[in-house]
Order: C-alpha cells, then sequence, then structure tokens
C-alpha cells in the first residue's frame, strides 16, 4: 500500500507490504473499509481516486456503487494480487507524487496507511499538497486514521506495545504467534499481577473490544501460522507507528494549515473531511 511512503521506518516498508500480501485478503476489510466509505457515499463526487489502495478493496467498492475510481499503491505485489484477485489495474506511485494532472480528481480518499502511518510532518505535508493538487477547486478530499476501541487502547497502553502515541507494530504482532497461555504469562510479567488476574484481563478485553477487533485478531493469527517464515513478516513491518486520537488528528491537520469541514467515525477508523487549502510547507 502506499503506507509504504511514509511512516517511521521506511527502509521496511515495502518490503513488509510486499510478504504480507499473499496473505493480505485475510485482514484487508479493517480499518478503512467497506463499511466505512459507505458512510461518506453520499459527499463522494466521480472520478475518484483512493491513495492506498492496497488489492483494490475500497476502489472495487465504489465501482460498484456505479462511481468511475481509480487507485494507487507502492507495493507491485499488492498490485499484482489486486489484477488477480479483482481484475483491477492499479497505478503504481508515492503519495508524495502523483502521477496526475491538477484537479484531475472530484474526490480524493487518502486511506489508512498512509497519513495515520507518518511520523514525519513534512512528509506528511507533501501528501496533503498532493492531495489537494490533484483533486478539483470543488471537490473532497478525505483522510482516514485507524482507530482501535477504548479495550483495545487501554490494554495496549497499559501493557507496553503502545505508549506515548506509538503503536510499537513488531510487538503487537509478535502477540498473535502466542497461544492463550503463553499470553496470559505474557500480560501476568507485564501487569504485575497473578495468572488469575491476566486471564480475566485478556478475557475483559475481549469481550469488551468490537466484534471486527475479535475478527482481525483471529486473521491475524491465521496469516502468522500460515506464513513461511512468520518471524521474517514481523521483521520486515516498521518497528513503530504513530496511533492519534481524535485530538491528536485534530492538531496533526491544524498543524498542516487543514481546515476539518465534517468527520465520520466507525468501528474501526476516523474518517474526516478536509478543505482544499494549500497545506503548511514547513
Amino acid at each position: 500500500m502506499t503506507e509504504a511512503d511514509g511512516q517511521s521506518a521506511p527502509s521496511t516498508a515495502p518490503n513488509f507490504w510486499d510478504t504480507l500480501a499473499p496473505h493480505h485478503w485475510l485482514v484487508e476489510n479493517n480499518y478503512l473499509d467497506v463499511s466505512s466509505v459507505r458512510l461518506i457515499l453520499g459527499d463522494i463526487r466521480q472520478p475518484v481516486l483512493v491513495v492506498g489502495a492496497g488489492q483494490g478493496l475500497i476502489v472495487e467498492e465504489l465501482r460498484r456503487q456505479g462511481l468511475r475510481c481509480d487507485g494507487i499503491d507502492l507495493s507491485a505485489r499488492m498490485m499484482e494480487y489486486a489484477r488477480v484477485r479483482r481484475g483491477l489495474t492499479l497505478v503504481r506511485a508515492n503519495a508524495t507524487a502523483m502521477p496526475f494532472v491538477d484537479g484531475a480528481y472530484e474526490t480524493v480518499i487518502i486511506a489508512t496507511g498512509v497519513i495515520d502511518f507518518m511520523a514525519d510532518s513534512e512528509q506528511t505535508g507533501t501528501v496533503m499538497r498532493e492531495a489537494n493538487r490533484v483533486v478539483s477547486r470543488t471537490g473532497n478530499v478525505f483522510v482516514a486514521f485507524y482507530r482501535f476501541s477504548a479495550a483495545q487502547k487501554r490494554f495496549l497502553a497499559s501493557l507496553g506495545p503502545l505508549h506515548d502515541d506509538t503503536l510499537h507494530v513488531r510487538s503487537a504482532l509478535a502477540l498473535h504467534r502466542l497461544g492463550f497461555g503463553a499470553l496470559v504469562a505474557w500480560v501476568a510479567k507485564m501487569a504485575g499481577v497473578s495468572a488469575f488476574r491476566a486471564i480475566l484481563l485478556c478475557i475483559a478485553t475481549g469481550l469488551r473490544s468490537t466484534k471486527q477487533e475479535r475478527a482481525v485478531a483471529l486473521a491475524t493469527w491465521k496469516v502468522l501460522a500460515q506464513a513461511r517464515d512468520p518471524d521474517a513478516l514481523i521483521e520486515a513491518a516498521p518497528e513503530t507507528q504513530p496511533y492519534r486520537d481524535k485530538p491528536a488528528i485534530g492538531r496533526q491537520l491544524e498543524g498542516l494549515s487543514m481546515r476539518i469541514e465534517d468527520w465520520h467515525a466507525s468501528g474501526s477508523c476516523h474518517l474526516v473531511r478536509v478543505s482544499r487549502q494549500q497545506a503548511r510547507r514547513r
């Protein structure tokens, strides 16, 4: 995905998405998912560009809705799977330098895994300027940010993988390799509680998490179980990436001189419509 354009460990990113590509179908309908996109259908005008299109889930959905839609991505393997699985031809491009003329699209949707994975403010500003450039003067730019439920956020923050608004991606992925007994032992150690209390914490987190989060946790376990070399997949992931709640998203967009026009929050992502004004050069 164009996530590969900008994260805290950009040298590992393209390799991660290429490595994940054969298994991505298990987890793709997550964060900016089909149900989240349907929340903004009334504000989407064609032609549409999806930035960070992956294997084309959202492009396919918007075309199913009768909209002309293109997608870009940086991962060649993701694009190949989009072609094989869905018959889609995506454009291989970096979100910081899109190969389109000014005003080519009426709607630009920046998927989860692009802006929300970027820690570098200069890079995020470049992506936003590009989105503003390729959208028409009367068009809309939507930016998606991944979202945890309160239960998941509390669990990850209290035990270490989420700290100071930073998600330690490899640590979080490694948790999905643990059986229940090993997970309980890890939680007990990290939280400084008994095994019984750790079991209660795991159960409570599972019950309070969303249905989608539980499904994705199972799917991620399957991905790692099926991967030929799960350790290599984990090591290919960025070590860290930002996690921004609603106030932090507002501050980030304000810092880029972007005005929030509308805000949708699904169970898995924040989807923000921003005004078309030039992002500040830093």
